[in-house]
Formats: C-alpha cells, sequence, structure tokens
C-alpha cells in the first residue's frame, strides 16, 4: 500500500521534470539550429535601451550587456545608446532613436537597420558583417562610403566652412545629442575628401577605413584628436584629417566632456 500510494505522485514528479527537461532542450535546439551560435554581444551605454529576444512578446531594458542570437532586435530611445561587439572584430555603435533586428546567412551576421542609424567603431574580419537598410546590403566600409556620405553630401554645401553654426538640435538634456555631433561631423565630409585627394595625388589607387577619436569640451571646442584605426597607413593623410578634425566647433554645453568616434570610408 505504501508503494502505491507513492507511485502517482512520483509519475507526476517524473513528469513535470521530462516537460521542464524538454522545454529546455527544445529553446536550447533552436537557439542552434535557427541562430547556429550568438551573432553578438550589446553593451549598454546610456539612456534607454532595449532587447526583443525572438519569440517574446515583452521586451527587456538593457543595464548592462547581453548575447543576440538569429532574428534578436535592439531598439534605442530619444537618449539610447549601446554598442554591437562581434567575434569578428567589429565594434558598431548603435545611435540614438534605432531599431536593429539581426538576421544570419551562413557564419555573416546581418544588421538589419529598420530605423536610426549605426556607426561603426572598428572594422573587423571582411565579409562577416552586412548592413541592411531599405531593403539594400551593403558592407560596413561601403555603408559608410555610400549611404552616410551621399546622404551627407546631398544635404550640406560641397565646402563646409571651419566653424559650423548647427542648424539642429544640440543639446539633449545638459550634453550634446548623438544625431547633432554626427550631423556637424558629416558637415566635415567634403573637408576630409581633400585630404584624401591629396594623398591620391602622390599614391594613386589608396583605398581603406577610417576611425578618428576625439574629445569635446565644454566650451564645444574639440580639445583633443586622434585617427585611432586606419587601413590606410600615411602620416600626412592622417595629419591632414586630425587638422580638419580639431577645426570643428560645437555648442557649448555645460555637461561633462563628450568622447566620440567619427568613422569614415574612403573609396
Amino acid at each position: 500500500m505504501v508503494k502505491n500510494k507513492w507511485f502517482v505522485p512520483a509519475l507526476v514528479v517524473l513528469g513535470l521534470l521530462f516537460m521542464s527537461l524538454s522545454w529546455f532542450m527544445s529553446t536550447r535546439l533552436e537557439r542552434q539550429s535557427s541562430g547556429l551560435k550568438a551573432l553578438a554581444r550589446v553593451v549598454y551605454n546610456s539612456g534607454e535601451v532595449y532587447v526583443l529576444h525572438k519569440n517574446m512578446t515583452e521586451k527587456e531594458t538593457l543595464t548592462k550587456s547581453a548575447i543576440l542570437y538569429y532574428l534578436d532586435t535592439v531598439e534605442t530611445g530619444p537618449n539610447g545608446d549601446a554598442t554591437f561587439e562581434l567575434d569578428s572584430g567589429y565594434r558598431v555603435r548603435v545611435l540614438d532613436n534605432a531599431l536593429i533586428t539581426l538576421d544570419q546567412d551562413g557564419e555573416k551576421a546581418i544588421f538589419l537597420l529598420k530605423r536610426g542609424d549605426v556607426q561603426i567603431e572598428s572594422f573587423g574580419t571582411p565579409n562577416m558583417l552586412m548592413i541592411s537598410k531599405n531593403g539594400q546590403r551593403y558592407t560596413p566600409s561601403d555603408y559608410e562610403v555610400t549611404v552616410k556620405r551621399t546622404n551627407a553630401q546631398g544635404n550640406f554645401p560641397e565646402m563646409a566652412p571651419v566653424a559650423n553654426t548647427p542648424t539642429t538640435a544640440a543639446a539633449s538634456g545638459d550634453t550634446l545629442s548623438s544625431d547633432y555631433i554626427q550631423d556637424t561631423l558629416k558637415r566635415q565630409i567634403p573637408a576630409f575628401d581633400k585630404c584624401y585627394k591629396q594623398m591620391l595625388q602622390r599614391t594613386p589607387g589608396i583605398v581603406g577605413q577610417v576611425v578618428m577619436t576625439f574629445t569635446i569640451e565644454r566650451s564645444g571646442k574639440i580639445v583633443s584628436a586622434d585617427v585611432s584605426t586606419s587601413t590606410i597607413n600615411n602620416q600626412d593623410f592622417k595629419r591632414c584629417l586630425t587638422e580638419g578634425l580639431r577645426r570643428i566647433e560645437f555648442k557649448s554645453f555645460s555637461g561633462d566632456p563628450i568622447t566620440s568616434t567619427f568613422p569614415i570610408g574612403f573609396e
């Protein structure tokens, strides 16, 4: 009788354990079969950043970092800022008001840019990342050259002034918004192109990508500027870019000094 008394509860417990194990294994297999592996790691920088995992209905607030898989989505708010880190070496900054879903093509990660913009902070292994916008796929360098440069040249004059007068909202609380900083830098793209064309006159055929790093003081002046990453090893070209970067002036603000980056491709 004692054995019979515990027989049914034991079956119930075993059934629950089996169901839990089945759910765990199915979730794990779905991750491995659909996404093959983790596509990226997203790191929180500031503001409002959310992650919506595949097949989930509630988005999670990102406070530190999260691993992203196939069809996971990242969304930033008006002041949101986050960074994608990929095993292939790419670092991609997600600017404010952006919405990005991760896709995959073989071993290649694809960023489906549904809203907003991204900024390439560091280039990695070629052919391991694509950026899709408006139904078109671009390599990171093509995105910087074709999409962002075309948009900038379409909206701004051919020659950028030494000092810029902001035409977009600059302040976001006590600091400068990412959009304002990027728009101001885009005004200088023709000046950066001059540096590139001067180099081509001496050394034709050179193409590559550059990431410039700078710090904006409260006065709006750039107090430090440097070419932090470059696939073009020409010191005169780098010096020209740095000098052009130092001439840019932003609107004064009352927050802490801002350190940022500006990637640009030349071809």
